[in-house]
């Protein structure tokens, strides 16, 4: 039997082992506090190591040959957000608690260096127009250099953001990852983009060099540095211990 516990599932739980038989399987079990299920020569906890609620629901396209007035007038008379997508108004999934609880330590980790008005520091409620790409979207977190330009009186579009920052979701990573990021890539003001893993202590960094390429840059050590801003903040400021 292999013990690990570095790996987990898609729903938030984690394989404590491998190649365990069902007899190695049945003592761990009964000597063990926390309940496990037996599939196939792993054990895995029968819950995530942090309470889980179910991935978001799916992106559901709400309207489609929608202007960019007429998505700003239903966004702002509804209670629920919505993305712009070149005339389809999308529907955003509702967040998970554990989501939510990474996107605070987020900007809390990054809020102990940088301050207004040098920065400024926004959460999802904030959409960003990207006229490149005819969209408006809404990061998880923003971050600006210097003031923040906006596209409207009401300061609800965002023009000019340095650092977007995603958490990756089982149900929006992969449009996150490949259309997203390409849309992100277009804002001239960009400066860094970073994926933040939800299941495991990871985050992918893309910075812009001074030659207007994107870069991957390596996390050494577990500590992200955000050169733009000025600000380095560990994965284990961020992630549970048992993650």
């Amino acid at each position: 039997m292999n013990i690990s516990n570095q790996t987990f599932l898609s729903d938030g739980r984690r394989v404590v082992a491998t190649e365990a038989t069902i007899e190695e399987y049945l003592f761990f079990e009964n000597a063990n506090e926390e309940k496990h299920e037996f599939h196939d020569g792993s054990i895995i906890t029968l819950y995530s190591d942090y309470e889980y609620i179910p991935a978001e629901t799916e992106r559901k396209i709400v309207r489609t040959g929608a202007t960019v007035e007429e998505y700003l007038a239903f966004e702002n008379a509804s209670e629920e957000r919505h993305e712009f997508h070149n005339g389809d108004i999308i529907a955003m999934p509702g967040n998970t608690g554990y989501h939510e609880h990474l996107m605070f330590k987020i900007m809390f980790a990054i809020g102990k260096h940088i301050a207004a008005p040098e920065y400024w520091i926004f959460g999802s409620n904030l959409k960003t127009m990207i006229p490149t790409y005819n969209r408006y979207v809404y990061p998880d977190v923003t971050i600006v250099r210097g003031e923040a330009q906006y596209n409207d009186a009401g300061k609800r579009e965002l023009l000019n953001p340095t650092v977007i920052l995603e958490i990756l979701s089982p149900s929006t990573a992969e449009f996150d990852l490949t259309d997203k990021f390409e849309y992100y890539r277009s804002i001239p003001s960009l400066e860094e983009v970073a994926f933040f893993d939800q299941q495991r202590p990871s985050v992918r960094l893309f910075r812009r060099n001074a030659h207007g390429r994107w870069e991957i840059i390596e996390i050494e050590n577990g500590v992200i540095e955000f050169a733009s801003v000025q600000a380095n903040i560990s994965l284990a400021e961020i992630y549970p211990p048992n993650r």
